[in-house]
C-alpha cells in the first residue's frame, strides 16, 4: 500500500502490544500518565489521556467534545469518527488530528478491540485524516518521550487524498464555510428532501445540521479571537452572528468562556512573548 509515495507494509513489523496496565487503558515500561488539566474537568468534556488505550470490542461513542487538542494514531482495529473535520474511516496507521473543542463521534467497523495512541496536539489549524509510515515506532517512543513522539509524528505526517465525498460530507464541508446557507435550498440542489438531509445528517454527524453549523461558526471565530486582533464585533460580523451577545452565547456554549475572556487571554500572552524577546 502507497501513502504519498511512501510504500509501508503493516506486517513488516509485529503489531505494538502494550506490556502492562488496567483493562482497556495499559501503558507500557516507563510511560507517564498525562491528561489535559485546563478545561477538561469542565462538565460536558471528555477527558483526554495520552498513552496507549484498548477499547472494548463494539464501543460506541456518540458526539462528544474535547476541550484540549491531541492526536490520534490508529495501531489496530478500526473505526469511523465525524466531525468538524469531516467523516473518516481509519485503519492501522491512519492518524486523526483534533484541534481544541473539537465535537466528533466515533463507530467501531471491526468486532475486534481497537488499540490506539493519542499524543499531545497544539496546532488548532492542523486538523483531519492523515497517515503515517510506522505507527508502532510512534508507540514505543512515546513510552520514553511523549514530546519527541509528538514531533516525530509531525514531521512523518502524510495526508490522506480525499475520498469520494457522500451528500453527508458535502454538507458538513458547506456548513462549515458558508454561514448563510438554507436547508430546504441545499437540499433541493442536491435532489433530496429536507426531512431527508436532516435525518442523514443527524445519522452521520450525531448531531442536526443547525447546531453543527453553529458550533463550527463558534469555534472558527474562537480561533480567530485567539489569534487575530479584530474587535469582537468584527469577528461576529465575519462569522455570520446577527450581533454581539448571538457571539458570546455560542463561543460561551462551546467552550465554557465568553469571547472577552479569551481576547483577554490572547493579549496577555502576546504581551509577555513581546516582553520576553526584548
Amino acid at each position: 500500500m502507497s501513502a504519498g509515495g511512501f510504500c509501508w507494509n503493516l506486517r513488516a513489523a509485529p503489531p505494538f502490544r502494550p506490556r502492562r496496565g488496567i483493562r482497556g487503558l495499559r501503558y507500557g515500561r516507563g510511560w507517564r500518565r498525562l491528561t489535559h488539566v485546563a478545561n477538561e474537568r469542565r462538565s460536558g468534556y471528555r477527558p483526554v489521556q495520552f498513552g496507549v488505550e484498548t477499547l472494548d470490542s463494539g464501543i460506541l461513542l456518540p458526539r462528544h467534545r474535547h476541550a484540549g487538542g491531541y492526536a490520534t494514531v490508529v495501531l489496530a482495529g478500526s473505526f469511523e469518527e465525524a466531525g468538524f473535520a469531516g467523516r473518516f474511516v481509519v485503519r492501522p496507521g491512519d492518524v486523526l488530528l483534533h484541534g481544541a473543542f473539537d465535537c466528533h463521534a466515533n463507530r467501531p467497523l471491526t468486532r475486534l478491540p481497537i488499540t490506539i495512541l493519542r499524543l499531545p496536539w497544539s496546532d488548532n489549524l492542523l486538523e483531519g485524516h492523515f497517515r503515517v509510515p510506522d505507527p508502532d515506532v510512534l508507540a514505543l517512543l512515546a513510552e520514553r518521550d511523549p514530546a519527541a513522539a509528538a514531533a516525530q509524528l509531525r514531521s512523518q505526517l502524510i495526508r490522506r487524498p480525499p475520498a469520494e465525498l457522500h451528500w453527508t460530507e458535502r454538507l458538513q464541508q458547506t456548513l462549515n464555510r458558508d454561514t448563510c446557507v438554507r436547508l430546504e435550498h441545499w437540499a433541493e440542489a442536491e435532489d433530496l428532501a429536507p426531512e431527508t438531509v436532516s435525518r442523514g445528517f443527524r445519522r452521520a454527524f450525531g448531531v442536526a445540521p443547525k447546531v453543527f453549523r453553529l458550533e463550527s461558526r463558534a469555534r472558527q471565530a474562537w480561533n480567530s479571537i485567539r489569534g487575530g486582533t479584530a474587535t469582537l464585533t468584527e469577528v461576529a460580523l465575519e462569522f455570520g452572528f446577527s450581533d454581539l451577545p448571538h457571539l458570546t452565547r455560542a463561543v460561551r456554549a462551546l467552550t465554557g468562556s465568553p469571547p472577552s475572556f479569551w481576547q483577554l487571554r490572547s493579549t496577555a500572552g502576546a504581551l509577555a512573548r513581546q516582553v520576553h524577546s526584548s
